[in-house]
Formats: C-alpha cells, sequence, structure tokens
C-alpha cells in the first residue's frame, strides 16, 4: 500500500509540475540557451485594415495581418506594415514581458479618389455640434451670372452606415429655406443650435431661425431674441463640456482639459486635444495617462475612429496616428477656406474645391477617398 501511494503521489506531482510548465510556456515564458534559464517574453496582436498586408519586423518580413506573434523577446521592435497600392506604416513598439501588446493599423490609399458629391455649386458649409448634419449655401448664380434654381439654405443628413453618393433616398440632401426676393438666403452666415436641431441664418442684421428636417416656408425672424438665444446654446455647450470634464478622474489631465484655450474631445471621449495655441495642439489619453505632441498644422480634426487625426495645413491635407506618428498625406491641391471633414465610418474625407474648367469652376463638395 505504501509503494502505491508513493507512486500515485509522486505521478499526480508529476502531472503538476508538467501542467505548470505548460502553463508557463503558454504564458510567454521561454527557455534561452544564451542566459541559460527561463526568460519571460510577450505577445504582438497586429490587425490592419485593409487586412492581408505584409508585417516586417526589424526589416525581415515576419508574417501577414491580421495575426498573433508569439515568444517576442522583451525590447523594442521597427514594426512595418506594407501594402501594395497603400501608404506603409512604420512605428517603434515596445513588447513587455508577459503582456500582449496589441497594434491596429488603418493604411490608406497611395492614390486616393477624388469624386464630386454637388454640382449646383456650395458656399459657407457649416458642420453640425454632433457631426451628423452638414449646412451648405447653394449660391443664387454662377460665375457667368446664370441663375441657380437651388439657390438657398440647404441641410445634408449623414449617418455612419448611409452611402455617399446624392441619388434619389431618404439620405438626399433637403432645402430648407429658399432665397426669395424680399430675403436672399445665399448670402446668410450660418451657425447651428447646440443641440443640432436648427440653424440660424443671419443676413444683414436679420436673423432667422430655421428647422434643419423640413422647408422653412414662413421663416421666422427672431432678431429681438437673438441674445437670449444665443446665451442658452452657449450654455448647453458649456454645461456639456464641464460635465466632459468633472467625468476626468485625473486631477492633473482635468486641469488641462479646463484651463486650455483650445480643446477638442475624440468622439469615443477617451482622449483630448488641448493647447493654448490653436496650431500647435498635443493628445492626453486618458486611459495610460500619456501625452503625445501632434505636428503642427492650421487645425486638427478627430477622425470618427478616434485612433487618427486629420492635419490641415495651406495645400495639404494629412492624417496621423493619435500620437503624432505616421503622418500619410491624403490630398496635395486646392481646397477652399480649410473646410475638411471626415465621414461618420473613417472612410472619406469631404473638401470644398473647384477645378479650372468651364463646367467645374464652381466650388462643390468632393469627396477623397480612404478605402
Amino acid at each position: 500500500m505504501s509503494k502505491r501511494f508513493l507512486l500515485t503521489m509522486l505521478t499526480l506531482v508529476v502531472i503538476a509540475v508538467a501542467a505548470g510548465i505548460a502553463i508557463f510556456f503558454a504564458k510567454g515564458y521561454t527557455f534561452s540557451p544564451a542566459e541559460k534559464r527561463i526568460v519571460g517574453t510577450g505577445i504582438l496582436n497586429i490587425s490592419s485594415e485593409p487586412d492581408a498586408a505584409s508585417v516586417y519586423i526589424d526589416g525581415h518580413l515576419t508574417t501577414a495581418t491580421n495575426t498573433t506573434i508569439s515568444s517576442l523577446t522583451p525590447k523594442k521592435y521597427a514594426i512595418r506594415i506594407v501594402k501594395e497600392g497603400l501608404i506603409p506604416w512604420e512605428k517603434q513598439i515596445e513588447i513587455k514581458e508577459g503582456l500582449v501588446t496589441e497594434v491596429k493599423v488603418t493604411l490608406y490609399p497611395a492614390i486616393p479618389a477624388i469624386y464630386p458629391l454637388t454640382f449646383t455649386g456650395v458656399t459657407n458649409p457649416v458642420l453640425s455640434p454632433d457631426g451628423g448634419k452638414l449646412a451648405y449655401i447653394v449660391p443664387a448664380s454662377d460665375s457667368s451670372g446664370k441663375t441657380i434654381k437651388k439657390a438657398g439654405i440647404w441641410v445634408w443628413t449623414y449617418t455612419k452606415n448611409q452611402p455617399i453618393s446624392f441619388v434619389r433616398s431618404s439620405s438626399e440632401p433637403h432645402q430648407i429655406v429658399q432665397t426669395a426676393t424680399s430675403i436672399d438666403f445665399s448670402k446668410a452666415a450660418l451657425k447651428w443650435s447646440a443641440d443640432s436641431k436648427q440653424v440660424l441664418a443671419e443676413i444683414g442684421g436679420n436673423n432667422y431661425l430655421l428647422e434643419s428636417d423640413r422647408l422653412n416656408s414662413d421663416p421666422r425672424d427672431i432678431t429681438p431674441l437673438l441674445p437670449a438665444t444665443l446665451k442658452s446654446w452657449e450654455e448647453d455647450i458649456a454645461a456639456k463640456e464641464e460635465t466632459r470634464v468633472l467625468a476626468v478622474e485625473d486631477k492633473a489631465l482635468r486641469q488641462i482639459a479646463s484651463s486650455s484655450a483650445f480643446m477638442r474631445w475624440s468622439p469615443d471621449e477617451t482622449k483630448f486635444m488641448a493647447g493654448q495655441d490653436e496650431n500647435k495642439l498635443k493628445v492626453y489619453n486618458l486611459e495610460d495617462k500619456k501625452e503625445y505632441g501632434l505636428p503642427q498644422a492650421n487645425s486638427h480634426i478627430w477622425m470618427p475612429d478616434s485612433r487618427h487625426i486629420i492635419l490641415v495645413e495651406d495645400k495639404t491635407i494629412s492624417v496621423v496616428d493619435f500620437d503624432g506618428t505616421n503622418k500619410a498625406i491624403i490630398y496635395a491641391g486646392i481646397f477652399k477656406d480649410n473646410f475638411v471633414f471626415p465621414w461618420p465610418d473613417s472612410s472619406r474625407l469631404v473638401v470644398i474645391s473647384s477645378f479650372p474648367t468651364p463646367t467645374a469652376s464652381e466650388p462643390n463638395l468632393y469627396g477623397i477617398s480612404l478605402k
């Protein structure tokens, strides 16, 4: 009985040790012949959009996205992602012992497609605070003096999964007010309400409040109520901003968010851009409590995925990772008024541009494909 008991106990010990070793190696530990000891390793999980891109690690072609690479010695690696027809991506990635490092990469086309979205002319576009609507003006006449029948103020409501087309559908842009003999709305300055439901049109001292979801056949002049209306909108915006700032748990980051002259939240509210100079901003990540410098630009705009930022410069439009790396020039050419906004699914950018031809000289909205 004693021999049988000892044999049983020995078997259990061997099984336990073997299981422990198996778990140990499954967690990324391995034996190093050079150091003659078991050392910890890390894991790299790397994905890309689009997928099936080549992955180079320290200059060596290793695998393709989307994949998991295990048993990597903890250190910094030069990671380069390449796919034909797309702008390469590269970054120094630190692999840490016993941890999985996740890398998500977006590759942008080396030669993006550019296509028109409007054809009647566009001026003074204004994006709503919620980012879901675009108000713009169709002018009363073109450069040759020809009258434009659709003159007035239009609103384009779009959603994340809506195709970017102006074909007849429920997503087609709609006119909210027509230019009339007595009121030339084609010369209006536009401003959205805080809740993105109304558009204020200012024309020569008169102020008309327009509902954004329908045609306003009898525009309401609220000039006597303008100060109170604007104050109410400003208070709503300030209250929402204060709620966001107070939700920041880190006191140092909360102070930066509340004291910066320029501050913009990422769509998922896990990061924010801030600074005293609009052209020189930093990104503050609420999750890892780190800050990242951004390249200088005329304006910085969050992409809807919260992982990338649009840089608008004098003659170029670029996209960078939120940490300021991997600057990819998407567009170089003519675009007006520094106006750029991203489509809700991050698949394209929209700009105002024109071309020096008889049929394309009027400013219109153009899409720049990112996928």
